[in-house]
């Protein structure tokens, strides 16, 4: 009898440990609170990998209040226009050689530049709200996962907390990348590394949940001075703020799965300060389907001012700001709706009609090249 508890006991302990091991999504209670909350381990991009998601998830983004993230989405144009004088540079910007020739070259732009700047697609933007690859567009989501929650939050008039200091956190990233890979990855992982890819290692690991395996692999192949920079340090910042906006509200906390796992994760900083955190899984029915397709559809209804350029050039009625994109002819303006996943352009671009008369373009020859380079309906 003694021999058969004995066993079962073992068998329960070990269940347990690896379901600690193999889960994405953790529940944060005790030490106070009077709500549980949650920690979701996401990857930043939009491949369907990072949407392998169960009906537990939706449920708990459905049921918080607030929505936390390593950074608000909502900040990241406006901290980059503070952050340079200049907008946003673009590779054809501005170029020392030759500055007085081409600067002050008064030249009309032909219709196939013109049908050039239409069909132009911001790469920010991509960045920003989309985070697509052209060519794997069929084996992606619409967005990438941690601005999928940030929708489902907007949408649904959560409110969005930053957990860091998004220019200190740009900073350690910076200082990272400065010393980052050892100069040979540990031997076990040396030797996976023979018969698989890197990526497709981190992958299947993420795939299966298995954040102790991220970890191992990312100690196993960056330096100590990376691991600080880029988790450590990072890690009790944003341990911190959960810390102080669990007490507030319901939390759904979506961050990068990196920073959950190993001594110096989020997860054993939240169990140091008292936390019981326990780990949450579930099947994927169509239950969680249903509620994914009720944060897509959701439309969020904004409030719109009006927004102009510098110098007053033209005025348009937008949900947000616009925010110049520096080009070495014409200028771009952007004003992304997040929530609603949608943005507005404006393509400005000198024709010099008033200095060259016979290269006036015509409202009919506009309307062409509009209908051949707008994609979609007009």
């Amino acid at each position: 009898m003694r021999l058969t508890i004995a066993i079962v006991f073992l068998f329960f302990s070990t269940a347990l440990l690896s379901q600690e091991k193999n889960s994405l999504l953790w529940e944060i209670s005790g030490n106070g609170l009077k709500k549980s909350s949650y920690l979701y381990g996401t990857m930043h991009v939009s491949k369907k990998i990072a949407f392998r998601l169960d009906d537990v998830f939706y449920e708990a983004l459905e049921q918080s209040e607030k929505v936390a993230l390593e950074s608000d989405p909502g900040t990241w144009l406006e901290s980059d226009t503070e952050m340079s004088d200049n907008g946003f540079p673009q590779d054809n910007g501005f170029n020392a050689k030759g500055f007085y020739t081409h600067s002050f070259n008064i030249k009309n732009p032909t219709k196939e530049q013109l049908a050039g700047y239409l069909a132009f697609e911001d790469r920010l933007i991509n960045n920003i709200l989309y985070r697509t690859n052209e060519y794997s567009q069929n084996f992606e989501e619409e967005t990438y996962l941690d601005m999928f929650i940030y929708q489902a939050g907007s949408k649904f008039n959560k409110p969005i907390i930053a957990l860091e200091d998004l220019e200190e956190s740009t900073a350690l990233v910076g200082r990272a990348s400065l010393n980052a890979v050892k100069q040979k990855p540990d031997e076990w992982l040396q030797k996976k590394m023979q018969r698989q890819d890197l990526m497709f290692l981190m992958q299947d690991a993420y795939r299966e949940r298995n954040i102790n395996l991220l970890d191992s692999i990312d100690r196993a192949m960056y330096t100590e001075h990376y691991l600080k920079n880029m988790l450590y340090i990072r890690n009790e910042n944003m341990a911190h703020s959960l810390d102080s906006v669990m007490k507030t509200a319901k939390v759904f906390a979506g961050i990068g799965a990196a920073h959950l796992p190993g001594e110096n994760g989020v997860i054993a900083l939240l169990r140091k300060k008292g936390y019981t955190v326990k780990p949450l899984v579930s099947s994927s029915t169509a239950k969680g389907q249903r509620l994914k397709e009720v944060f897509e559809s959701k439309r969020r209804d904004n409030n719109y001012n009006t927004f102009a350029p510098d110098d007053d050039f033209f005025s348009v009625l937008l949900p947000a700001k616009l925010y110049p994109v520096s080009e070495y002819i014409n200028t771009t303006y952007l004003s992304p709706d997040l929530a609603n996943g949608s943005y507005f352009m404006v393509n400005r671009i000198p024709t010099f009609s008033f200095l060259k008369k016979e290269s006036v373009y015509s409202l009919e020859d506009i309307d062409e090249l509009l209908f051949e380079n707008i994609p979609g309906k007009i």
